[in-house]
């Protein structure tokens, strides 16, 4: 990953997330872009007739001098780090002035900053970043407000045993190497719907073919509550990163793997998540 895209609002909620933008572009030796995507309609106020271009200088101007400050009063202490930029965008849409950016300087990975817990996925992830979830053809990395600053040693990936988990493992190897973190990935199945020990070896088997990294391991559980018993692992583990893929849809074999358990999941979890869509991966 050689670039990074972080989105702000300027809220408190995006705060960690940018700590973390930081802590991946150090390690990463990567680019990092500071983007904040605002709404000319909704944000200019002026009772004096003015053109639209010259609006929007105005605008533009008065959103960097936010992004400045914003930066500089919660992370930049000792001014902008070498490899990072700031810029800002106008679109009445944030999550698809966000995708614009991406497409324009062809960004590996979306960081965003996401709201607290609730019963509803949009004030759980915020619907900028379920929107980004959802749309985005490169991984979203979501933050939870809560969250410290931590290196990456240990990721959870959640598995379903299907082709595009090994295209997300490989994409996914590429961010562990260079903290040399453990990659688990677990699978939990109700014990009378498939031979999940032979789904487990198949799948190493084919894991093993396309990806080349010792920090792999395996863990298959038997539960009746299947995002439970995938909650009680990731605290278990006390994964720094927890790795999901969003499905469209599902055959009987993964239909406990739907994206309703996935969204489930989501909503109860402390730790960031990195999300690949499975519609955007690349099969070979």
């Amino acid at each position: 990953m050689r670039t990074l895209l972080y989105a702000t609002d300027f809220s408190d909620n995006s705060i960690p997330a940018f700590h973390y933008a930081q802590l991946l572009s150090e390690q990463l030796n990567a680019k990092l872009f500071v983007l904040h995507v605002f709404d000319m309609k909704a944000t200019f106020i002026s009772t004096v007739s003015l053109t639209y271009a010259k609006r929007e200088e105005i605008m533009l101007k008065e959103q960097a001098e936010k992004l400045e400050d914003f930066c500089h009063k919660n992370v930049l202490k000792k001014g902008i780090p070498k490899g990072m930029e700031m810029m800002v965008h106008e679109h009445g849409i944030p999550s698809a002035g966000i995708l614009e950016k991406v497409e324009s300087l062809n960004a590996d990975l979306i960081i965003i900053g996401t709201k607290g817990s609730s019963v509803l996925q949009d004030l759980i992830m915020g619907s900028t970043a379920s929107a980004l979830i959802s749309n985005s053809y490169v991984p979203v990395l979501a933050i939870p407000d809560k969250a410290e600053r931590r290196t990456i040693k240990s990721i959870v990936y959640a598995t379903a045993f299907e082709e595009a988990d090994i295209l997300a493992v490989r994409k996914l190897v590429a961010l562990a190497q260079p903290f040399d973190a453990e990659i688990k990935l677990v699978h939990i199945t109700h014990k009378k719907e498939y031979a999940g020990e032979d789904q487990m070896e198949w799948f190493k088997e084919m894991l093993g073919n396309k990806v080349d990294y010792r920090k792999i391991l395996f863990d298959l559980r038997f539960s009746e509550d299947i995002t439970g018993s995938l909650l009680d692992y990731i605290r278990e583990e006390n994964g720094d990163l927890i790795v999901m893929l969003e499905r469209d849809s599902a055959n009987a074999l993964q239909r406990l793997w739907r994206t309703d358990t996935v969204k489930k999941v989501k909503m109860q979890l402390e730790r960031p998540l990195l999300s690949f869509h499975k519609k955007h991966l690349p099969f070979d």
